[in-house]
């Protein structure tokens, strides 16, 4: 099911005039955005200004960290303000999501990026009465860019759902079945340059995309960011799946396994507390009630060459999609060096297993010996 109604606009200062008329016939309107989105917030209110609203404009500073403090702008708006109108992308979403849980707020969206829709991820928290996107806003290829990125990391995390929801009894097989089919169609051969198929793609599985927990690629994305590697999401989420796929392919590849008892996983609570800066308590919170199963042995050998044959299915296509990003990007790539397979990485892979699902195999590599 479609969580947020979502449509794609030709004339949006028009479609979003109608949507405010629809919502309120009159009052205080909060408009939020970017500074490097000024331009494009003028003109999606142009129609507006002919009827009777007071417009509020709170304008965020690019690059602003969304938290709940940074959301306390619009939280703290006029107290007549009925409807909250974003324009930008992920931040403004953020931040909005954030404000409407803390004040009972109505918002709706506004999007000239394709990423903000790719697939979704950040329409967390409250939810816009609607999701209008400006296809003619601009080309914005550095966002296709980010949704190559957001595609292969999706894909990453559904195969890894595949294996948790296998391992711990889970048969929901065509849904699954429907979801890799939309990745695979979006990814093809893995040349993704074609900007109408990615984006009628990804705006297709927007539609379908539900998540039970937070994939491992998620949290490597993030922790990717934290170390400074790039202090873009779409370009986390590339690196992340990236590296995933070849680690997943690593442990999937080893034939013969024997449960052992886990290993001592503080040192990894310990390692991914200094790598991160943070307290080694809050993680070692995290697995002290964890009880891996013998069973799942006996689970993993049965499913594990069906699970190979598909990791390696994705990174024979992994030279076309990472050409496929670049080529959206202003720099083809150059920025990003030889972070792909780069140390830190490989140690935020190899200390990762406190702080994602018990079953994934990230977590289950610290009990099978090879």
């Amino acid at each position: 099911m479609e969580k947020v109604v979502t449509q794609v606009s030709g004339n949006i200062s028009s479609d979003v005039a109608k949507l405010v008329a629809d919502v309120m016939p009159m009052g205080h309107i909060c408009l939020c955005y970017l500074s490097s989105d000024k331009e494009f917030a003028q003109k999606t209110v142009e129609e507006i200004s002919e009827f009777e609203y007071k417009i509020t404009y709170v304008e965020y500073p690019d690059g602003v960290i969304c938290n709940d403090e940074s959301a306390l702008d619009i939280v703290n708006c006029d107290d007549d303000v009925r409807l909250c109108l974003g324009v930008g992308g992920r931040e403004i979403a953020a931040l909005l999501a954030k404000a409407c849980e803390k004040r009972p707020l109505q918002y709706a969206l506004v999007t000239n990026s394709p990423f903000l829709y790719g697939i979704g991820y950040a329409l967390k928290g409250a939810l816009p009465l609607k999701l209008l996107i400006d296809k003619d806003g601009k080309e914005g290829f550095g966002d296709y860019a980010k949704c190559v990125g957001a595609v292969l990391a999706h894909r990453v995390a559904l195969w890894e759902k595949k294996y948790v929801h296998s391992m711990i009894g889970i048969q929901d097989y065509a849904k699954l079945k429907y979801e890799q089919d939309l990745l695979d169609g979006i990814i093809g051969d893995g040349q993704m340059s074609d900007a109408d198929k990615l984006f009628n793609g990804i705006l297709e599985y927007a539609k379908i995309y539900d998540s039970p927990y937070k994939s491992s690629v998620e949290i490597l994305a993030e922790l990717t960011e934290h170390v400074n590697l790039t202090s873009d999401r779409g370009e986390s989420m590339l690196l992340a799946g990236i590296a995933l796929i070849k680690y997943f392919k690593t442990i999937m590849s080893i034939e013969e396994y024997s449960l052992i008892t886990p290993a001592d996983i503080s040192t990894r609570c310990r390692a991914l507390a200094k790598i991160l800066g943070a307290d080694v308590s809050d993680f070692i919170n995290l697995v002290k009630d964890r009880k891996f199963q013998s069973k799942w042995l006996y689970i993993h050998c049965e499913y594990r060459q069906d699970m190979l044959k598909e990791i390696e299915d994705l990174d024979a296509k992994l030279l076309n999609i990472i050409k496929s990003a670049k080529r959206f990007m202003p720099d083809v790539g150059y920025h990003l060096g030889d972070d792909y397979d780069c140390n830190s990485i490989i140690q935020l892979i190899y200390n990762l297993s406190p702080i994602v699902h018990e079953c994934s195999p990230i977590a289950m590599a610290d009990i099978l010996l090879g």
